[in-house]
């Protein structure tokens, strides 16, 4: 329970980057959004898949979201190739 409401946060996260518009990165608003929901499919499957595992590497998917957090809020308003970057690093993480 406490992942999805990791990954409604972040989803939360992306919406607001979106809304504040491109920087002058590679990271775009629609690369945001789909981050976001693939972020929120992968966390579901692994959820669904092994409930288990998925929660002894709550920990590890901690760790990466904190990092997406602080990368998104140094970034200010604008998506920059480090918050993508951070949310392919948590999708992977998520997939393992």
């Amino acid at each position: 329970m406490r992942k999805m409401l990791l990954a409604a946060a972040l989803g939360s996260l992306t919406l607001s980057l979106a809304a504040c518009g491109g920087g002058g990165s590679n990271c775009t608003v629609e690369a945001l959004q789909k981050k976001g929901k693939d972020l929120q499919e992968a966390m579901t499957a692994a959820l669904t898949k092994d409930p288990t595992k998925a929660a002894s590497n709550a920990q590890a998917w901690q760790q990466k979201a904190q990092d997406l957090l602080a990368k998104a809020q140094a970034a200010g308003a604008k998506p920059t190739d480090e918050v993508c970057k951070a949310y392919d690093e948590l999708i992977d993480v998520v997939k393992k």
